[in-house]
């Protein structure tokens, strides 16, 4: 299955809405693309800015590709682009960053079609920021758009999505991932394409990354680390430190996944109802032992932990481990 240009497959439905709104004239000058990492989101975002900076667009909405708007664009110095995003992983995009962008904002198009702002992550914004750009989002200049990414789970400012137009980008379901990521990694084993869909929540790119990192290995070592901790075959402590060299939000993403899963063998006693299926061993001789309010408990923990790393606040993370850890060990 082929997608119109270059876009993968699962994003033709939200192409073709972008595109019928190009031709009846209705596009928003304020667009959020919402969803999951690893959609393709930031494709999308390039497809339609790169249609509305060219001049000559073909039949289908699609970017000519030869124009010299085009040629500007495709060489990374086309004067009516810009884009709005951290100085660096992890930053926020503050208010300095916004109001740089207000002469350009002010200014005609130099090449004298639209301008185009494309904001990533939207869920970036301080609040500062977020305020100064809202007068441009309720009044934008003369073709002038605003493409904001929005990675969830975070969530977007009230004040940002209320004056946009929001696009959520939905995963496909995994019989139509898996021949995809096949035809990617040919050589790849058909459990390691099942697992790596569970681990990315579905989400195709993502787990196309967890599969050529070998992420299946990283994340069989932490099944293998709880599992030590609730037979004294490893501390706590050691297996924090572990843990804290390796990607802490990946660990802590798959581990809410089985304490989902834990959660629901409690309350159902249906193996059946558990995703991970590679663990229901685990999960079984945890579920008998343990009070399902601990489990909720720790769940809620590991969420905020969680919540607390992507906000960037300053906190010990192996610390943050080594009580989780230790919360785990307590459940039975």
């Amino acid at each position: 299955m082929k997608a119109s240009g270059e876009l993968p497959f699962w994003l033709e439905t939200s192409w073709l809405h972008m595109q019928q709104m190009l031709v009846q004239q209705r596009l928003p000058h304020g667009l959020v693309l919402s969803g999951l990492p690893g959609l393709g989101k930031r494709q999308l975002a390039e497809t339609l800015a790169a249609r509305l900076l060219c001049h000559t667009p073909e039949s289908k909405q699609q970017a000519c590709g030869r124009c010299k708007s085009c040629l500007l664009r495709q060489a990374g110095s086309h004067p009516d682009l810009q884009r709005l995003q951290p100085e660096a992983e992890g930053k926020a995009i503050v208010v300095d960053m916004v109001r740089k962008l207000q002469p350009w904002l002010a200014a005609t198009a130099q090449q004298g079609g639209a301008k185009v702002v494309l904001i990533e992550p939207a869920n970036e914004l301080n609040a500062n920021a977020a305020n100064a750009l809202l007068k441009n989002l309720e009044e934008p200049g003369q073709e002038t758009y605003f493409i904001l990414l929005h990675h969830w789970p975070r969530p977007l400012l009230a004040t940002i999505r209320s004056r946009c137009q929001v696009e959520t980008i939905q995963p496909p379901t995994a019989d139509q991932v898996q021949p995809w990521l096949l035809q990617q990694e040919p050589a790849a084993k058909p459990e390691d394409l099942l697992q790596v869909q569970q681990m990315a929540h579905g989400a195709p790119l993502l787990a196309l990354q967890y599969l050529r990192d070998e992420a299946p290995t990283l994340r069989h070592q932490i099944l293998v680390d709880l599992t030590a901790i609730l037979r004294n075959q490893s501390s706590v402590s050691e297996v924090a430190e572990r843990w804290v060299k390796a990607p802490v939000p990946q660990v802590l993403d798959w581990w809410l996944q089985w304490l989902q899963d834990l959660i629901r063998l409690q309350q159902t006693n249906d193996t059946q109802q558990v995703v991970n299926q590679d663990v229901v061993k685990l999960l079984q001789a945890v579920a008998r032992k343990a009070e399902i309010q601990a489990v909720f408990g720790l769940y809620d923990a590991t969420l905020q932990a969680l919540d607390s790393i992507s906000q960037r606040r300053n906190i010990n993370q192996q610390l943050l481990l080594e009580k989780l850890l230790y919360s785990w060990y307590q459940l039975i």
